[in-house]
């Protein structure tokens, strides 16, 4: 008899079946978005600097993940700042890195989508605040930028909001533990086992500044989180003793090989610094799309002929319509 049991929920979602990856589709889907920006953007920087290709140093893919992820940081400490919940920031993170896997640095700046990101995920996780309250806890000038970009966001996101986190399944695992623990009659240090799971959330942050999240599951992500910040207390091995209970020998293997695969992943991918991300985005300077860099001559031509077109719209000659209308707001009793 064939199994008819559902799917599991995630497996259900938007998440599942658009936005996993594995690492060599990460690196394919931005080298192709890296080089059609420049093939689209090159004769554009050209007729801005005179006609000029040669000298055009464009940045790399590479660069771009290093500079969002640099902005990645930021919008953690934005959110740390603003006392927003855990879920709200990483929502925001996961936005910031879904845009950016089919669009440009060069055509939009992360510092700007990161406010849109974070403004959006304030909605999708039920933490709703109006556009003034936003723009004021920031201390913004303006918010006019956060509402012209919501919707090229939302359509960088295909429209899909709702993102799992690995902050949920790792919250069940702790509180599974102790009733797994308790049931067998083993022993459990519960002061180990909180500071574990507080160490374990830790790892999940910084799980976010790196491409995990759009590679494994959130329930991999959480197991992984456990076993890499039990290891320098020895609750490694009671994790992997609590998995036993739960779910056959060959899976725990897997688990635990992902697990130490994420860790290294970690290892190797370090905060970027400041100085870094100042010296990529000095260049970038020097190669963003003109059309939509407010620095540009074009893109200030460009604003000008617009504006120039709607003053002509509003000071358009009155038609034989307009003065009907104006003689409608005569009453009965004028006319008589």
């Amino acid at each position: 008899m064939s199994d008819t049991r559902p799917p599991p929920l995630f497996e259900e979602s938007s998440q599942y079946r658009h936005w996993r990856f594995s690492a060599p589709q990460l690196w394919e889907l931005r080298q192709t978005c890296n080089s059609q920006t420049i093939q689209r953007i090159r004769p554009l920087l050209a007729k801005e600097n005179g006609g000029d290709e040669k000298n055009i140093e464009f940045v790399t893919a590479d660069e771009q993940v290093k500079l969002c992820r640099y902005y990645e940081q930021q919008l953690q400490s934005i959110c740390t700042y603003l006392k927003l919940p855990v879920l709200v920031m990483a929502t925001a993170v996961i936005y910031l890195k879904r845009f950016f896997l089919r669009n440009s640095i060069m055509d939009y700046h992360p510092k700007d989508i990161l406010l849109t990101c974070l403004f959006l995920s304030t909605k999708s996780e039920s933490q709703r605040m109006s556009i003034e309250d936003f723009g004021k806890s920031l201390q913004l000038p303006n918010t006019d930028m956060i509402l012209r970009l919501e919707f090229v966001v939302s359509q960088g996101l295909s429209f899909e909001y709702m993102v799992h986190h690995a902050y949920r399944p790792a919250y069940g695992y702790f509180l599974d533990m102790q009733h797994a623990f308790h049931t067998n009659d083993g022993d459990l240090d519960m002061d180990v086992l909180k500071s574990t799971y507080e160490k374990a959330q830790e790892k999940i942050d910084n799980m976010l500044l790196t491409d995990l999240p759009l590679i494994y599951q959130p329930s991999q992500l959480a197991v992984a989180a456990f076993v890499i910040a039990g290891k320098h207390n020895g609750f490694d091995l009671k994790m992997r003793a609590y998995l036993e209970q739960r779910l056959d020998k060959e899976l725990v293997n897997t688990l635990y090989t992902m697990a130490i695969l994420m860790d290294e992943f970690l290892e190797e991918n370090q905060p970027v610094k400041m100085e870094l991300a100042q010296d990529i985005d000095k260049r970038l300077r020097l190669c963003r799309n003109p059309l939509k860099n407010p620095e540009s001559a074009m893109y200030r031509k460009r604003a000008a002929d617009l504006d120039g077109l709607d003053d002509a719209q509003h000071k358009r000659p009155r038609t034989v319509k307009d003065s009907d209308d104006d003689d409608d707001e005569s009453t009965p009793m004028e006319d008589e």
